[in-house]
Formats: C-alpha cells, sequence, structure tokens
C-alpha cells in the first residue's frame, strides 16, 4: 500500500509528537552553545580608517578627476598592503609570532563607496594582537609607500586609530543556538516521519479506505470502571463467563 501525506497529516504529526521535536530541538540548541563554549576559538577585531588625498602641486581646489584618482588608488593601496613586503615587515616588527598567510587572512580592506576613506581592520584570537597588527600594517604602509613615491606620495591620514575591543565578533551564540535548534528539529522530524511511514498497523477508518476495505463496525475497548460494572466477569479460577443473576 502506497502512503501519501498530505499537509494536513504533516500538521498531525508534529502536534502528536510536539513534545519531543520541541524538546530535541531544545537539545540541540543547547549541544551547539556547549559546542562554540568549548571548543570554537573567540575572534577579536581591531579597526582603524584612513583618509586618501593626492598630493598637488597646484593652491587651487581639487578638481573632480583628482578626487576619483584618489578614490581609485585606494584599490593599488589594498594590494600593496596585501603584499608580501609590507605584511613581512609587519610580521618582523612583531615578532615574526606569525605568518604570512596567517596575516593575510587575518586583514582587510575596506572602502568606503565613492569615497576616499578606507578602512584596516585585523581578526585574531587575541585583542592586542588585533591591535597591534593594524597599528604595524598603518606604519608598514606608509614607510611602503614612501619608498616607492618619494616626495610624490599621496596623502595618507589616519582618521581614527586601531580600535581596542575586548568584545569577540565571533563566533555568534545566536547563529549557533540557531543552526543546532534547526539540526534537532530536522533530526526528530525525520524520525517521527519514518516511523509513521513503517508503520503498518490499522490506527483510522481511512485506512481501511485507502486498503479498499468495507468498514462492517467497531469495537470499542472498555475502561477499567466499564469492566467492573459489566454483567460479565471473568472468574479468578479460569472458569467460562457466567451470567449474574
Amino acid at each position: 500500500m502506497e502512503q501519501e501525506i498530505s499537509l494536513l497529516d504533516l500538521w498531525n504529526l508534529f502536534r502528536k509528537y510536539f513534545v519531543r521535536i520541541a524538546g530535541m530541538t531544545i537539545i540541540g540548541a543547547a549541544l551547539a552553545v556547549a559546542f562554540m563554549l568549548l571548543f570554537v576559538d573567540r575572534k577579536y577585531e581591531s579597526e582603524a580608517q584612513l583618509l586618501v588625498n593626492q598630493s598637488s602641486g597646484q593652491e587651487t581646489a581639487m578638481q573632480y578627476s583628482e578626487l576619483q584618482s584618489n578614490v581609485y588608488l585606494i584599490n593599488t593601496y589594498t594590494d600593496i598592503i596585501q603584499g608580501d613586503a609590507v605584511l613581512t615587515a609587519v610580521n618582523e616588527s612583531l615578532g615574526n609570532h606569525f605568518t604570512i598567510g596567517e596575516l593575510r587572512g587575518a586583514i582587510s580592506v575596506t572602502q568606503s563607496q565613492n569615497s576616499q576613506a578606507f578602512y584596516i581592520s585585523a581578526t585574531m584570537e587575541s585583542p592586542v594582537d588585533a591591535q597591534n597588527i593594524v597599528n604595524s600594517i598603518i606604519t608598514e604602509f606608509e614607510n611602503t609607500l614612501m619608498e616607492l613615491y618619494g616626495d610624490d606620495v599621496t596623502g595618507i591620514y589616519v582618521m581614527s586609530s586601531a580600535s581596542y575591543n575586548p568584545n569577540a565578533v565571533s563566533p555568534s551564540i545566536i547563529i549557533y543556538a540557531l543552526i543546532g535548534g534547526m539540526l534537532g528539529f530536522i533530526i526528530m522530524a525525520g524520525i517521527v516521519l519514518i516511523k509513521e511511514l513503517m508503520d503498518t498497523r490499522v490506527k483510522s477508518v481511512d485506512d481501511l479506505t485507502n486498503m479498499g476495505l468495507i468498514r462492517l463496525g467497531e469495537i470499542n475497548e472498555l475502561t477499567n470502571t466499564q469492566v467492573k460494572k459489566n454483567r460479565y466477569r471473568i472468574e479468578s479460577d479460569n472458569t467460562p463467563l457466567r451470567r449474574r443473576v
């Protein structure tokens, strides 16, 4: 017999096993949070804001083309910051405690849309390391620009120095709890669905109809009270039932 499950059937299953599904959802969320607290490293972020101002020999106000040039230069500066030359100098200034790959994976450079301002951030397992890396990047970046362009270097102004944030930016307890709860819900819902599909017992009149059988009648189960008050009873010596007079 092929069983077809409708949305109504799924809703009835959910109501029937609501306690189990809700309990497994809560357990999944709790286990996910416990896993995060015990095994996932905290990440801390430090950020600094810089401003690009291209040097010009003219005393006139900056033209629109110059502004656009400054904006486009940030892409070049991003490549310089993430290049081996700057990162090697940064690592040396920090005592060679990190690898070039770790530094490149930890830092990011983002630009405000159509703005001369851009941000340098670092995400590390220590807020002190994150702040030191950003400060060192700014210093080595300015030195590299001086070596490359000399007196024609574009002006780099630090609008806000590297921040110190003692609060972890990742992992997120809420995200882990949601993921764990969702996994718990899916697992228990799957178990319930498989259990119902493998249960071939006749549980309702609809099951008989689906099997093509005809309903002839029903036999109701008596409660204990009804059995005691019944006119027929079973003798303790297993003798046949006899009618009370």
